[in-house]
């Protein structure tokens, strides 16, 4: 059977039940062994198409109920993107395609991208694709969740709505390397409302951000449930984002805050960059922060989010009461408290007026809360002054000469 409407073609083998009585007043479906509809654009080339295996057509109400639709759209005679599903419903001669169950639509290339949802509304005629149930985004690195997602074909733009997330996809490079390894958990960034530009990677959230970051195993128990839940050791805010993640890389806008959970250490910054596939957070902006009593500053940081350290590369300068450490650079662990300062460092200390010289220090946050600094195996300078002897008694003492060792 063949069937035309403008461009549109229906061919199918089918088998016609129920309509060989004339006095029947209703008339019933029609069931077709093969369903295939195809659309061409004015200049005569394929424009979509879409499959089915078997398929029901309601003459009265001008529906097609396919199974297991297949569809295909193309872009200059090629296909470019790929639409599977459990269910379909044909409205008309193809004004809109209902897909239900396990909706897949992948958007083919060198790297491909895949969406999907539990339900989408697909309108050829108007080149857009509505996913309303849970529809979910991801490429070969990154992820985006929302509750409802629209896909402009022509435009290249998905608009995620309804507290999108976005998080780091695995892509297994870890467990090829050591398969029994747990796989760091991702940061995990909630926006408004995002923006994503997949073909050429264009992504943007202009509006609150917060960030969340996960240790391996770390977990909290729900006494109502009695379930797990992660626990965040680090949560960021941010006033938006923009990025492209076929390049691999999210701005952060300023100013960024990144918090521990714990509430032992903050630090703000100006614009940072997360770069996706390393996991790492940076800036090449002056920042401040603290650690229990250490507060620090700096002009350039590196955060590395799967070992949790924070590296300071230039004019670092570590604080607390009754002493002051510059260094060129500076290395520390959040969870451990552990830091050493390399190049040119320089602790001062209130007491004596000492003043230490080396290159390098080490140091480890005490029980409470301050920094107890140490240079096992290192060659150090250090300078102070020792008070008068007698200070406080009669008499004008001449001033001590500083003491160098």
């Amino acid at each position: 059977m063949a069937w035309t409407t403008r461009s549109l073609l229906i061919a199918s083998a089918f088998l016609l039940v129920g309509c060989s009585t004339a006095t029947r007043q209703t008339a019933q479906p029609f069931a077709f062994r093969a369903l295939d509809l195809r659309q061409q654009d004015p200049n005569g080339a394929p424009a979509w198409e879409l499959k089915s295996p078997e398929a029901r057509y309601d003459i009265q109400r001008k529906l097609a109920q396919a199974l297991k639709p297949r569809g295909t759209v193309f872009r200059r005679g090629q296909p470019s993107i790929l639409i599977a599903a459990q269910r379909g419903t044909v409205i008309g001669d193809g004004q809109a395609i209902q897909l239900e169950g396990g909706v897949r639509i992948t958007l083919l290339g060198n790297e491909p991208v895949e969406i999907t949802g539990d339900a989408a509304r697909w309108l050829p005629r108007e080149e857009r694709m509505v996913i309303d149930q849970r529809p979910v985004a991801l490429d070969r690195t990154s992820r985006i969740s929302a509750q409802t997602a629209q896909y402009f074909i022509k435009r290249d733009l998905v608009e995620l709505r309804g507290a999108p997330v976005l998080e780091h996809w695995q892509d297994g490079r870890s467990k090829v390397s050591n398969p029994k390894a747990p796989a760091p958990l991702p940061l995990k960034v909630k926006a408004q409302w995002v923006d994503w530009k997949p073909e050429q990677g264009d992504l943007k959230a202009p509006a609150v951000i917060r960030g969340e970051r996960f240790e391996p195993n770390a977990s909290s128990k729900d006494q109502n449930q009695g379930v797990k839940t992660p626990t965040p050791s680090l949560v960021l805010t941010a006033q938006g984002l923009r990025g492209n993640l076929r390049q691999g890389f999210v701005d952060l806008v300023a100013p960024v805050k990144i918090r521990s959970a714990d509430g032992k250490g903050w630090l703000d910054a100006q614009e940072t960059r997360w770069a996706i596939n390393d996991q790492q957070l940076s800036s090449n902006q002056p920042f401040k922060g603290q650690f229990n009593a250490l507060q620090a500053q700096g002009d350039r940081f590196s955060i590395d989010l799967e070992k949790s350290d924070v590296k300071v590369s230039r004019s670092c300068e570590l604080k607390q009461p009754g002493e002051r450490l510059t260094a060129t650079r500076c290395l520390w662990n959040w969870p451990s408290g552990r830091f050493e300062a390399l190049d040119q460092v320089v602790l001062e200390r209130d007491t004596y007026k000492q003043v230490t010289r080396a290159k390098r220090l080490e140091g480890k946050i005490g029980d409470d809360g301050t920094a107890v600094f140490s240079s096992p195996g290192a060659r150090v300078n250090s300078r102070f002054t020792l008070p008068p002897k007698g200070q406080g008694g009669e008499g004008k003492k001449r001033a001590p000469a500083p003491i160098a060792f």
